[in-house]
This record gives structure tokens, C-alpha cells and sequence, in this order.
């Protein structure tokens, strides 16, 4: 029934129910799961004050964007770990940056996704309480089904 399952990631509790629920699926249906993290803030390219002594002392150079792109592939080799524990077999990850939204339905659109599950509330701020919730946007613009974690 399912041939590819679209995870949108952020770290959140009910990110981590999503895994575990699209690993099961993926297990029952032989299902290739992608799991997406997308970073809403890209960070700057300079070193922080706080590592300019490190950078000379270790002679390596420690950016913010490295440090945010690093937080969000810990995320994504967590939630991989956790799909695979929970019996997916076929796992692939992918890191974006910009409009979470915007990038899972790209991404569910140009990879031929049968179904999205994600979580109903993630590490958004009062802005997504106002403005509309990442998973009602996705679920209003994809063709796919979405099952939505609570």
C-alpha cells in the first residue's frame, strides 16, 4: 500500500511518535522511509565570539551555520536510529533550510510520497499557534495521505 513514507523531523516528542509509527509502517509494507529536517535559521558565517579563542588555539574555524547545520543532522541521525529500531530497513535523510512547509510538500511532491507522518505539534513558537501549524499547512497542499502524531 505504501511505497515511501516522508518524515518531517525537528526533534520534537511528537516527531519521535512519528518515527516510531512510520518505522512500523515501513516494516509492514516494505515502505523506503526519508526523514527531513529542515532549519528554519541558517546562521551566520562568522565564528561566535565565544570560539575565537578556540579558533586559535586549535587552529579550527566553528561557525554558527556549523553549529546549527550540526544540531540538525544530530537530529536526523537520531530520528534514522529510532526508524530503524522501530523496523524501517530502507532509511534515507535529507537537510534543507528555509520554510519547513514549503519543504516537506516540495520534497513529498518530487520524491512520488504516499504518505507523510508527522507530528501534530512541533518546536514551533507562538507564530505557528497564529499563523497555522506546519502539519495543517502540508496537509492542505500534498496530494498524499498524512497521518498526523499526537
Amino acid at each position: 500500500m505504501f511505497k515511501h513514507i516522508l518524515v518531517p523531523v525537528d526533534g520534537s516528542e511528537h516527531a519521535g511518535r512519528a518515527v516510531d509509527i512510520a518505522g512500523d509502517l515501513a516494516q509492514r509494507y516494505g515502505a523506503k522511509v526519508t526523514l527531513l529536517h529542515v532549519l528554519t535559521q541558517a546562521g551566520g558565517y562568522q565564528v561566535p565570539s565565544e570560539l575565537l579563542a578556540f579558533e586559535k588555539i586549535e587552529h579550527l574555524r566553528i561557525t554558527e551555520h556549523d553549529l546549527i547545520e550540526g544540531a540538525g543532522q544530530e537530529i536526523l541521525t537520531k530520528a534514522e536510529q529510532r526508524a530503524r529500531n522501530h523496523g524501517a530497513a530502507d532509511c534515507a535523510t535529507l537537510l534543507e533550510s528555509g520554510d519547513p512547509a514549503g519543504h516537506v510538500v516540495q520534497t513529498a511532491n518530487g520524491q512520488n510520497v504516499d504518505l507523510i507522518v508527522m507530528g501534530r505539534r512541533g518546536l514551533g513558537d507562538l507564530g505557528g499557534l497564529l499563523l497555522g501549524s506546519v502539519s495543517h499547512k502540508v496537509s492542505q497542499a500534498v496530494d498524499c495521505c498524512c497521518l498526523t502524531v499526537k
